[in-house]
């Protein structure tokens, strides 16, 4: 068999669809499983290792063409846009199984309904999985991660004054939305505050986020030092395999961080733990619900209290609680290693 899966385009939605491909790898271990992905999710996808190739996202007309060359005999369909669905027909694909969303199927040859959205996003790929007779795999995302990316975060850390398991990776960043990040100067006073019981921080940040660390850093007596701007997003989660605990808002870095194994404290405010929460790793979420939650909106039309009212002595007491309940655990809690 010859099977195509068009991926997500955010590195979180990377993450949780790691299951799903280990479910078609498992179910056809000869057969060829490629993936077609923007650079950031592409570079998840080859680490992990279930795909056979990892064909790059382009214009639609080059992935058109990408996928045809491929000879495809199914091609699955994880995001719910009509771009998505144009592109498995494209292929040629003689199957071409998604969910019935956008009106767009009449484009599939398995159009589904789309999955009711009240269970974690982990299982809403399980039921595209039984219309192609595979079983699912109920394990929780895992990334593997290369020595090379691991030698290099090891001297960044190195060059930074940072150990090994000895450190908090904070990450005040997210792609989507800046409704869904913790404000920048309340991880400044958590970097201080942890500085103070030992246990000193590092901001972690993805592209574009450059500005965002250098003013947490900048904003932090403790001056801590600001990783990521030249780590792809394999070694971005080597960083968080060698951090102690990694404080994130809902976002790339808190499911990178479950799937290499590292306790997670995360931030929740417009969005649902319930559909998108840390998996993978020991976790502590921290939200307040209030009158308008979850909105999923990008733009707070009020004062963002279910956010702001999370105070910093908050995110400390479950940093200490999460390492109190990892001390307690015979393998530390790092089944990762």
């Amino acid at each position: 068999m010859r099977r195509l899966v068009i991926a997500p385009n955010w590195i979180g939605d990377a993450v949780m669809s790691l299951p799903f491909l280990r479910a078609l790898r498992r179910a056809d271990p000869s057969g060829r499983l490629a993936v077609l992905a923007r650079r950031g999710p592409g570079a998840i996808y080859r680490a992990e290792g279930s795909a056979d190739e990892v064909l790059p996202r382009s214009s639609f007309a080059r992935d058109a063409f990408a996928a045809r060359r491929g000879r495809f005999d199914e091609a699955w369909l994880l995001p719910n846009s009509y771009r998505a669905a144009l592109l498995a027909r494209a292929s040629g694909a003689r199957r071409r199984l998604g969910y019935a969303t956008e009106k767009r199927g009449w484009l599939l040859t398995d159009a589904l309904p789309a999955p009711p959205g009240t269970i974690h996003q982990l299982r809403d790929y399980d039921a595209l999985l039984a219309a192609g007779g595979v079983a699912p795999d109920l394990e929780p995302p895992r990334l593997p991660l290369p020595d090379a990316a691991r030698a290099r975060v090891r001297a960044v850390l190195e060059a930074a004054g940072l150990r090994e398991r000895a450190f908090a990776a904070l990450c005040p960043g997210s792609a989507f939305a800046r409704t869904k990040r913790w404000p920048a100067e309340r991880f400044a006073a958590l970097a201080d505050a942890l500085s103070e019981t030992k246990l000193p921080a590092a901001i972690l940040v993805g592209p574009g986020e450059e500005e965002l660390g250098a003013g947490v850093a900048a904003a932090a007596r403790s001056r801590p030092p600001v990783l990521g701007v030249d780590l792809d997003p394999v070694e971005l989660a080597a960083a968080l395999a060698l951090a102690r605990v990694a404080v994130t808002n809902d976002s790339g870095p808190m499911h990178l961080s479950g799937a290499v194994g590292t306790p997670v404290v995360a931030f929740f405010g417009p969005t649902d733990p319930g559909r998108t929460g840390p998996s993978g790793s020991p976790s502590r979420v921290l939200d307040r619900y209030v009158f308008c939650s979850p909105c999923f909106k990008t733009e707070c039309p009020y004062r963002h209290e279910c956010l702001t009212e999370i105070s910093v002595e908050d995110a400390v007491r479950a940093v200490e609680e999460l390492r109190l309940s990892i001390l307690s655990r015979p393998d530390g809690g790092r089944g990762q290693g």
